[in-house]
């Protein structure tokens, strides 16, 4: 079968005309019998760029690997002046099996769409075609040339080593050594190997068609080219006590939560940079500097990088096209309007053109800036505008191609203020409130030292502490506040260098940078007659910025300071303040200082441990402390006019000056019935309120009311307040309610900042039905004293 097939073959190829101009347009008949016989078809214009490419030298053996698939990217070419004829590029195009016998060594199945070179002619004279490997600078050890070809009707192939001539360097001549073509016992579908010597100078390897002389035509075809060896160090020599190692960090592309973790100096796995994007040349981290000799003839100068820093090494030849990595932080979700400031120290060899860049989520640029490499190896300073949800990225926009390159960065600081960062020392969340104390120093006895417990609920009204500037008519510049919060955790953490928060209202005093130059706050409780044994004073404790807090003992009647102790920086978050005995009645005081600019303290949880004296004196009527039931005379009392606004027992068939309006999606409304206000929950109706007239208190009062409810609600009482609607609610608490309906009693505080009040009933999740009646709403004193 294969002698037959193998005769016809012979019989067409005098039709065929294989010479070195076959492959041009107008050879159609000839190329036809390739494809009927081979299988493959001439690619026009296929090694255009193979063939005009500047060769340069190969760095590592792979380099040399080529199926001819993207002939471009082969670093193979024609040899000119030492042969006659050309390769060109060939596609397979169908499954027409090669003939073994005839054409061999190679398989004779080649896949349809491989591409491989042809060379072939049918002169008498011998006719030969070079294909030449860029050149190798040097070769440690012996290669390895693995590669495929078919030969057809006499032509052979060998393998040479070229060399540069001595006279011409841009010449080539071929060297003595012919290393031999190993392809097996058997030569039918097989694949053929050379080794090639090692050599310490300049060469190529060149596979040479050759005896292309038959009449009838003979032809060589080659494709799959392989290299392996290892060549000579041809980079930039850095010592022996050089070396780097995979760039690996913690960053995993996770938002930063603080602008200091992205500075970095060690690029170990405390640093948030790392390598991004797409390119084979990549960031990694060297330990030492190069030598002093190579720094300088390299960068210019002999400063090298201190410690460990970023490197990437670019060979020669390399370009944009390949592709660098980009040197990347991890992102930033958002900048407050400060914007940011970077800075860095960077070197580089000469020609070498770098960005910093903000880039977008999507590696799309937001803002560059060229880095000025005149500077190096000074630190460059770059300052971004705001943006958001951006990462910063160090970029390679241009490189010289004819010679290796190196970049090396380092000392990466970092500073910027994150949304979610504190402006300034004062800065604890934007949602933050605070307002006035309304604890008062009101010459109360102190039975015990649970007296002096503080967590400044309700705003301080029930503690024995108050600001000295209630007591007395000066002026310190600062005033001790209750914080109302919500505060904002990462800023108050951050600022006070706590993981710990106050709990609800605490107490809090601020100066800003204008109250700094000359301002304090004093805290100050109610007298303390004497201990019976040693007392410790405790309470937790924040402060930020340059604000102190010291723990004093005053004078009871002149409020002088007899002693005071300062907390340092370094105070831990629960105080604990042993109280000496004194032979006189004395007061405790925390005072709050700026020390070196603005900033606040903040303190919860007062808290006394010990024993006090009683107090043995007897108060008469008009010493302005009553042990009667009658309202102590230092108690300012509410104004009468607006308890008449605010009470009401609805005997009389209306809601007196209260409204109930339909809240949306609820038709519910409270409507008296038998003398109470009544209201009905359901599914789609399930929240109700009614509203009181707005007014204007001028003390602390309580509003008590009567509630009877059947089913599952929650129910609230809510305060307008000075500063904002729906300041505060309290929360009735209706889980201690009988099974059976029971008229249930509660009160409420209201306070001289409130403007109105709202009571508010809403169907518990899951519950289908309910009812709420209210009833006799009664304004007294903070001690229960009717007062109209």
């Amino acid at each position: 079968m294969h002698s037959m097939l193998g005769a016809k073959f012979l019989l067409l190829l005098p039709l065929f005309a294989i010479t070195g101009e076959c492959c041009m347009r107008g050879y159609e008949e000839e190329r036809a019998k390739l494809r009927q016989y081979l299988g493959i078809e001439w690619v026009p214009d296929g090694l255009d760029a193979f063939n005009t490419n500047q060769p340069k030298p190969v760095r590592h053996a792979e380099e040399l690997n080529c199926d001819f698939s993207d002939p471009a990217k082969c670093k193979w070419q024609n040899v000119k002046r030492l042969d006659s004829l050309d390769f060109y590029l060939f596609s397979k195009e169908d499954h027409t099996d090669f003939p073994i016998v005839q054409v061999h060594p190679g398989p004779s199945k080649v896949p349809v769409g491989d591409k491989l070179l042809f060379v072939g002619d049918k002169k008498r004279e011998e006719m030969s075609a070079i294909l030449s490997s860029y050149p190798i600078k040097c070769q440690n050890t012996t290669g390895r040339l693995t590669f495929t070809f078919w030969v057809y009707n006499g032509a052979r192939v060998e393998i040479l080593i070229l060399e540069e001539d001595p006279k011409d360097s841009k010449r080539l001549q071929i060297a003595v050594e012919k290393p031999h073509i190993d392809c097996g016992t058997v030569t039918v579908n097989t694949e053929c190997t050379v080794e090639i010597p090692p050599k310490q100078t300049p060469f190529r390897i060149a596979i040479r068609a050759y005896d292309i002389r038959h009449p009838e035509g003979s032809f060589v075809l080659l494709d799959n080219i392989y290299y392996e060896a290892d060549f000579c160090k041809v980079s930039i020599d850095f010592g022996p006590n050089f070396e780097t190692t995979p760039l690996l960090t913690s960053a995993e592309g996770m938002p930063i939560d603080y602008s200091n973790q992205l500075s970095c100096t060690e690029f170990d796995k405390t640093c948030r940079w790392r390598n991004g994007g797409h390119g084979k040349m990549i960031w990694k981290r060297a330990t030492r500097a190069p030598p002093d000799n190579v720094m300088f003839n390299e960068t210019g100068t002999y400063t090298a990088p201190k410690g460990a820093f970023a490197f990437m090494y670019i060979e020669e030849g390399t370009t944009k096209e390949d592709g660098f990595k980009l040197l990347m932080s991890d992102p930033m979700q958002c900048q407050a309007s400060t914007g940011s400031i970077l800075s860095f120290r960077i070197w580089a060899t000469k020609s070498v053109k770098l960005s910093i860049c903000a880039i977008d989520y999507n590696m799309k640029e937001v803002e560059c800036q060229p880095i000025p490499m005149g500077r190096s190896p000074a630190p460059v300073v770059h300052h971004f505008d705001k943006t958001k949800e951006f990462m910063y990225a160090f970029r390679i926009d241009e490189v010289n191609t004819d010679y290796d390159n190196f970049v090396m960065v380092d000392d990466i600081e970092y500073d910027s203020t994150m949304c979610h960062e504190a402006l300034n020392s004062l800065d604890i969340g934007k949602n933050f409130v605070s307002t006035r104390m309304l604890g008062a120093i009101l010459g109360r006895p102190v039975p015990s030292v649970t007296s002096l417990s503080c967590g400044f609920d309700k705003r301080g009204l029930d503690c024995f502490w108050a600001n000295l500037e209630d007591v007395e008519e000066v002026n310190l510049g600062g005033k001790w506040e209750v914080g109302l919060g919500p505060i904002d955790e990462l800023k108050f953490a951050k600022l006070t260098k706590r993981n710990t928060y106050p709990n609800n209202e605490f107490a809090i005093a601020r100066f800003s940078a204008q109250q700094a130059q000359n301002g304090s706050a004093l805290l100050l409780s109610e007298t303390l007659k004497c201990f019976i044994d040693p007392t410790t004073l405790t309470f937790r404790f924040w402060s930020s910025g340059g604000v102190a807090l010291s723990v004093c003992v005053l004078r009871s009647f002149a409020y002088e300071v007899i002693d005071c102790q300062e907390l340092g920086p370094g105070s831990a978050e629960t105080v604990l303040v042993e109280v000496p005995h004194y032979e006189e009645p004395i007061r405790l005081g925390l005072k709050a200082e700026p020390i070196y600019g603005e900033g606040f303290v903040a303190i919860d949880d007062i808290q006394l441990e010990g024993q006090v004296c009683s107090s043995g004196i007897a108060f008469s009527a008009n010493s302005g402390i009553s042990n009667t039931h009658t309202s102590s005379k230092n108690v300012p009392s509410p104004d009468a006019n607006v308890c008449r606004l605010l009470s009401c027992d609805f005997d009389h068939g209306h809601m007196c000056l209260y409204e109930s309006h339909r809240v949306a999606s609820s038709v519910s409304m409270f409507k008296v019935y038998n003398g109470t206000a009544r209201t009905m929950l359901f599914e789609r109706s399930s929240v109700c309120m009614f509203e009181s007239p707005i007014f204007q208190l001028n003390a602390p009062a309580r509003l008590h009311f009567d509630f009877v409810i059947k089913g599952q609600v929650q129910l609230f009482v809510c305060q307008d307040s000075v500063r904002r609607e729906l300041d505060s609610c309290y929360k009735v608490d209706t889980k201690k309610t009988p099974e059976a309906p029971t008229r249930m009693r509660d009160f409420v505080e209201v306070l001289p900042t409130d403007t109105k009040l709202y009571v508010i009933t809403k169907l518990e999740k899951g519950s289908r039905k309910a009812t709420v009646q209210v009833d006799n709403l009664l304004l007294t004193d903070s001690e229960n004293h009717r007062i109209c």
